[in-house]
Formats: structure tokens, sequence, C-alpha cells
């Protein structure tokens, strides 16, 4: 039967010879403490384990340099190989082996000898279960070999090391000066990934000191530096602190994407626009085909304040991606802010067709039209906000921007239309109706003129005239106008009215002045709508004012000193007793109270002109003296 050894054998008790008792249990113990604490250590190693799985580092053939043929490239990686294999600790990183590798590039049916760029090699080396790879070329210029290259972490290829250029004129030693940039610059690897795990973990001050070990290990480093950098953005260090350690990695490798976003960022943060400016620019140009860097990039770009250095960037990005909808809403934004009105209302335009967030976005609706508005364009702004206020009928601020426009539009849109059709009689018409509204009522006139000499037939374009020549104070010339009117085929209705309206107000004035002239020019209005269409009203006003202008006709006669004037005024004041009679005889019914009082005094009134006009107007003027007019 087998039986297991224990790890260490404690000395048993022997007879007192020269020593104690106590001194030989003294020694015994001790040796069985020491064996407790070696099992123990055993187990914890055993239970523990490596603090990290061992890296898997793979170096294919290196891109061959100007002139150089695809067997340079092949030579030198398998040097560089060879000397690697030789520098590193086996224990933390497995060499692939350049046979393996070109077995298993046969067996998938690629060519060993093709040198791969650096995101050949990321897929081959996920391929491979790789780690680590290194990105190299190769030149032989007038017998000086040069290696330079970068090592690569296989699952990011943003996180590079680039290498100090192995140069010397025998191959293999540039290959060997290589070889140990490799294996020093793999220093920082270690504390790196106790960074990120530290990091991942929320344990900020572990992370710094791992990351500062790695610089310390190899103070060229980007890759530990890349991390701290992390952290330091993670702990809210100050962003002069930040922008300094991205500056150091920019110092060694100036397209670190890293570095350029937590530069730029830094430089947003301490108010340096443009310099924050340049370091977007410098991280986009990394890889322009990234549409989500671009987007990325852009935002930042008008969230830092530099929308004038972004809008060309976004504008020459939106042509190439047209289909590329974040691309369409940043070139709306940048042209906005902007005030490039011809470009934003193009990218509105588009997002009303194909983004439905815009849709139903009431403020892009507010936006559009404003856009529209500037760019001179009120009839598009005043459809867009129209629609907008249907689609949105609690938004005030639309409803007032719409009101402002359409009142705003009203102030112009006739001399715009004027400007495009100067021979539209109705465009002319419309101005009058403003510039009449505006108390402009010559120039009126001079336009609504301009308007019917266009077009003759024009609907109650002579009323105007005639509206306007009344409030010119020129009733003579607004009764000519109704006459033309009339002859030129104006509605005899619409006339008529318009007349007696006319006459009818004279006739209210004639009476607070009582003059025969006022009266008279009443009684012509009324007379033409009566002749135009008669009606009981205009029979009747025709009559009253025929009896106004009688009764003053009398009363300047026996005023006037003059004898022919005595007698001219008589006779006006006879002949207008018939047309009194029968206006207010034909007004009896529908005005029977005014109609009998004036039939009254129109009986009392026949006598006395009788008797003025066989005294005054006699071949014999005797003195008017006696004569009284009824009252």
């Amino acid at each position: 039967m087998h039986v297991k050894r224990p790890c260490c054998r404690l000395p048993g008790p022997r007879p007192l010879v020269s020593k104690s008792i106590v001194s030989r249990w003294q020694t015994w113990l001790s040796a069985a403490a020491l064996c407790v604490a070696s099992r123990a250590h055993a187990q914890q190693n055993k239970r523990e384990g490596p603090e990290f799985t061992k890296q898997a580092l793979l170096v294919m053939n290196f891109l061959p340099g100007p002139g150089a043929d695809s067997r340079l490239g092949h030579r030198a990686a398998d040097a560089v190989r060879s000397r690697v294999g030789k520098l590193i600790n086996h224990r933390e990183v497995d060499l692939i082996d350049g046979d393996d590798i070109r077995l298993r590039l046969e067996r998938a049916g690629y060519s060993p000898d093709t040198a791969y760029d650096v995101h050949g090699l990321r897929t081959i080396g996920r391929w491979m279960r790789a780690d680590e790879f290194v990105v190299a070329s190769v030149s032989n210029v007038n017998g000086v070999f040069r290696v330079r290259g970068d090592l690569t972490l296989a699952r990011d290829e943003r996180l590079r090391q680039p290498l100090p250029d192995g140069v010397a004129p025998k191959l293999d030693s540039a290959a060997q000066l290589f070889a140990k940039s490799v294996v020093s610059a793999r220093l920082q690897l270690v504390h790196q990934r106790r960074c990120e795990n530290a990091l991942r973990d929320g344990s900020g001050q572990r992370a710094l000191a791992a990351a500062r070990e790695g610089i310390t290990a190899y103070p060229s480093s980007t890759i530990a530096r890349t991390c701290l950098v992390w952290v330091m953005r993670q702990v809210g260090t100050p962003q002069r602190e930040v922008l300094a350690v991205s500056r150091e990695i920019l110092a060694v490798d100036s397209v670190n994407t890293y570095a350029l976003d937590a530069a730029a960022a830094a430089l947003d943060s301490l108010g340096r626009r443009d310099e924050a400016a340049d370091m977007w620019f410098r991280l986009v140009a990394t890889d322009t085909s990234d549409l989500d860097l671009t987007v990325r990039v852009s935002y930042a770009l008008l969230d830092g304040g530099n929308g004038k250095r972004a809008e060309p960037f976004i504008l020459r990005m939106s042509e190439a991606y047209p289909d590329e909808l974040r691309l369409l809403q940043l070139k709306w934004r940048a042209s906005y802010e902007m005030k490039n009105w011809p470009h934003a209302i193009d990218a509105g335009e588009a997002l009303l067709v194909r983004d439905s967030i815009a849709r139903a976005d009431s403020t892009f609706y507010l936006r559009l039209g404003m856009a529209y508005q500037a760019d001179h364009q009120p009839l598009k702004a005043i459809e867009t906000l129209a629609h907008s206020v249907a689609a949105f009928p609690r938004d005030v601020r639309l409803y007032s921007l719409y009101t402002q426009y359409v009142k705003a539009e009203a102030d112009t849109v006739v001399p715009r239309g004027l400007t495009l059709f100067p021979k539209s009689a109705d465009l002319l018409a419309l101005k009058a109706k403003d510039l009449r509204t505006r108390g402009k009522i010559d120039e009126s006139l001079s336009a609504v003129k301009q308007a019917v000499a266009l077009d003759s037939t024009m609907a109650q374009g002579r009323l105007m005239i005639a509206q306007l020549e009344m409030e010119l104070g020129r009733p003579d010339s607004a009764l000519f106008s109704l006459h033309t009117a009339l002859g030129s085929g104006e509605d005899s209705s619409v006339v008529a009215q318009f007349a007696l309206s006319k006459g009818n107000a004279l006739y209210r004035a004639a009476n607070a002045t009582k003059t025969s002239g006022d009266f008279s020019l009443a009684l012509r209005f009324l007379s033409f709508a009566d002749s135009v269409k008669s009606s009981v009203q205009s029979k009747f006003l025709t009559g009253v004012s025929a009896l106004g202008v009688a009764q003053a006709a009398l009363t300047e006669a026996s005023k006037t000193k003059e004898k022919t004037d005595q007698c001219r005024l008589s006779q006006l004041g006879a002949d207008m007793l018939p047309l009194a009679r029968g206006g207010l005889t034909a007004g009896q019914e529908a005005f029977a109270d005014a109609a009998k009082q004036s039939l009254g005094y129109l009986d009392e009134l026949d006598p006395y002109v009788q008797q003025v006009m066989t005294t005054i107007c006699a071949k014999k003027d005797p003195p008017a003296v006696g004569l009284r007019i009824p009252r």
C-alpha cells in the first residue's frame, strides 16, 4: 500500500544526550510550524495562479519599402521574430512560431509571403488568437537597412506603441535593434493591464499608480499613458494636466486617437476654441471613413462654439454621404447657426421629407419659417408657419410669428408684385387700396386710374375713382366718373346705390350750410341715382333736395342787392318747385310725416314764388318791398 509522504519530515523525540528536554521540544515545534507554513503557501500559490494569462505575440511579414521586393519583408520579419524569441520572457509571452504562421496561412488559402497592413494583421491576429502584433516595414536605401513599426494590441489597434527604428548596414543588425525595441516596449503592458483592471473596478488611485509604473518602466510609453489619460478624465483631474499628458502621447504618436480626443476635449473646457478645433480636425482625419467619428467631431465643434469652422466640413461630408440622416441634421444645425440660409433651407426641406422627429418638432417649423423669411422668401415662410399653426395649435410662438409675417407681408407684397408685374391692373388696384388705407389719397387715385387704364373692364374701378374724388373734395369729378362707369357697363344698381348714398350725405351736409350750391350738388347726385334706377327713396330724396335748393335760393335772393342775382336765384327756386312736389308726392306713403310737412310748406311757398317772379323778374324792376319767405 502506497502512503503519501508529507512535504517535510519532523524529527521525533530522542533520548536526552546533551540537551535538555525543553530545548529538543522547541526545535521540534519550530520545524512543525515551518512545515505547516510551507504547505499553506504552496496551496495558496496553486489556488491564485499567475496574475495574467500568457499573451500571444504575432510577428508577420513586414511591408517592403520603396524599390524593395516582398522577400526583404519576409527576411526581416523572420530575423526580428528570431531575435524577439531569444529576448522575451517565455513565461509571460508566447511568440507565435513562423512555421506555424506559414502553415496556417497556406491551409487557409493565403500566401505566406504576403505582407499585410494593420487591418489585415488584426484580422489574422484574431484568427490566430494573438493578443499583440507588430506592424512594421523595412527598407534598404544606399546600403542602409531601416526597420520601423509599432507594437499594437489586437483588441484595439488604436492602442499602439511606436517603436524606435532599427537602422544598420546589415539586416540582421537592424533586426536585432528593432527586436530589442519590441521587448522593451512590452515592459509597460503588465502595468497597463493593471491600470485597466483597476479602472474597471472603480479604483482610480490604483489605476493611476499602475499607469505611472508603466510609464516608469518604459518612459516613451503611449499605451500606459493612454490608460493614465482615461483615469485622469474619470477621476476629474484638472484639464490642464490631462492636456499635458495627451501632448506627451502625441509627441510620440501624432495620430493617436485617444490623445487627440482627450486633448481636444480639454482645450474646449479651457475655452481655447481655435486650438480645440485644430485637435478635432486632426482626430477626424485619422479615419475619414468612420461616420460615427465624423458625427461626434461635428457635434463637438458646434457645441464648442466652432460653428464657423465646422460648417464647411459638415457640408462636404453631407454632400459625400447624402443618405446619412445624421449628417443632414448636422447640416441643418450648422447652416442655421451660421445664417447660411440657402443651405439651411435645403437641409430643412430634406428633413421634412426624411426625418419624422423633425416633423414632430414645433421648434423646427419655427426655425424653418424664420430661415425662409431671412432668405427673402416670405410666401414660403407664411406657408410653412400656416401648416405648423394647424399642426401645433397650442404653440403660441408659431402663431405669434405667423401673425407677424402675415402683417409684414401685407405691407410689402404689392410693391414686390408690381416690381415683377408692373402692368398688372389687379396689383395696381391693391396698391390703391393700400395707399388709401394709409391716407395717401392722391397716390391712391393715381394708382387706380392706371389700373383702369390697363383694364377698362375692372369691376368697380371707376366707382373707386369716384370715391377717391369725393374724399379729395372733388364731387363734380366724382359724378363724372359715375357717368363714365355707367357708360362702361358697370352694374347700374351698384352705380345708382353709390350715387344715392353720396347724394344723401351731401344733402345732410347742405342742411348744415343752408346754401343753394350745396343743395344743388346733392340734388345732382340724387337725380342721377333716380335716373339710373328709380326708387321711392331716390324720388323722395330728390324732392326734399329740390325743396332745399328752392328755399336756399329764395333766401339768398332776398339778401342780395344785385337785381340780376335776385332774378336768377328766384328763377332757380321757382324751377325747383315742380321737381320738389313730384318727389315729395312719390314719397308720401313711405315717408308720410316728412312728406306731409314738406308738401304743406311747399303749398305756402308757391304764392310767394309767383309774387317774387312777377315783382323781381318783370321787365320793370320795382323794389322788392314787403316780401317775406314763408318759414
